[in-house]
């Protein structure tokens, strides 16, 4: 240190004493010539891709035309089918969708007026089937041999017989306390 006023580790270098000859940048190095010529060339490359690929592209689609199904003159083409009918009030619908069931399920009407097929409400319905028995076929044998011939009990049988040791029917199980016993 020259001084005793300067503070520690404070030293004013010159000009002189900085410069150092070993580090320092070289104006030959980059040339903007170059690397401008460079710049443009990558650009003209990628435009030229393009370029081709847009001509490939376009011919691998009159490929796909070519090869595309030929449609009749008279098929229509475009839109919707005409008279398509869509939805656009589903609750109104659905109200006159159920409005004409129950009209159905209650009212009288024909199915088929020519071969005398009628429709009445679902409860006539039911006294009559329950008075006068499910229609069958005329002249049609009563076979026996069908179904399972053992009382029922609550239980399914899935239409299959239920034989014993004596070939008959099973005897009615004994009742369990408690349980209600189904009555023909």
């Amino acid at each position: 240190m020259t001084s005793t006023d300067e503070p520690l580790g404070a030293h004013h270098y010159t000009d002189d004493e900085m410069h150092n000859e070993d580090v320092a940048h070289e104006l030959t190095d980059a040339n903007v010539r170059t690397v401008l010529a460079f710049g443009a060339g990558i650009l003209a490359t990628v435009g030229i891709s393009a370029l081709l690929m847009y001509g490939y592209m376009r011919f691998l689609e009159h490929q796909a035309v070519g090869r595309d199904p030929h449609l009749s003159p008279y098929a229509q083409t475009g839109g919707a089918p005409r008279g398509a009918r869509l939805l656009t009030d589903e609750p109104a619908n659905l109200r006159r969708f159920r409005q004409e069931e129950q009209g159905k399920l209650q009212g009288y009407g024909w199915m088929n007026q020519t071969q005398g097929i009628a429709h009445v409400p679902i409860e006539e319905a039911k006294k009559l089937v329950v008075q006068h028995g499910l229609p069958t076929r005329a002249g049609a044998a009563d076979d026996q041999s069908e179904g399972t011939h053992a009382p029922a009990y609550g239980e399914a049988s899935g239409g299959r017989t239920i034989p014993t040791k004596h070939g008959g029917p099973t005897a009615p199980p004994t009742p369990v306390p408690g349980q209600q016993e189904i009555k023909k």
